[in-house]
């Protein structure tokens, strides 16, 4: 290998190594998640300083949202529904709020890579009435 060849490996590695820990966790969510309880399809993906989560298919039964809160809401299709937005890297594991399309209710979540195939979802009505469930990485 040639001498500017290193240095242009060594710069490219310094510079990997130096990227905050979170920014390299948080491209670690990203990708398609299978929700254990219906199949259901979310698509983890950058948006602003964080995180956002869309439903994208996969999901059985009812396909609207029948129970949101807002009645006008009701009548929207689940797919396309933004499940939390703008959910923040805080150190390995991301925080922020989540919509329930279960019960219509929004809660506080936290977002932790188990593994590269895996992610833990766990949200709380209040801390410690928490509930979590592993996602299981499509792509």
């Amino acid at each position: 290998m040639t001498k500017p060849m290193k240095r242009i490996l060594t710069l490219a590695a310094a510079g990997w190594l130096s990227a905050t820990p979170a920014l390299a966790a948080e491209r670690g969510v990203l990708g398609q998640w299978r929700t254990p309880d219906r199949g259901g399809l979310i698509e983890v993906s950058e948006c602003g300083k964080g995180v956002c989560g869309k439903i994208m298919g996969g999901q059985s039964g009812n396909p609207l949202d029948v129970f949101n809160k807002d009645p006008a809401l009701r009548t929207r299709k689940l797919i396309g529904t933004w499940l939390f937005r703008d959910m923040r890297a805080n150190g390995a594991t991301w925080k922020g709020r989540t919509y329930n399309p279960d019960d219509g209710g929004t809660y506080d979540v936290t977002l932790t890579l188990k593994s590269p195939a895996l992610l833990n979802v766990t949200g709380c009505i209040v801390w410690p009435l928490c509930r979590g469930k592993d996602w299981t990485r499509v792509r």
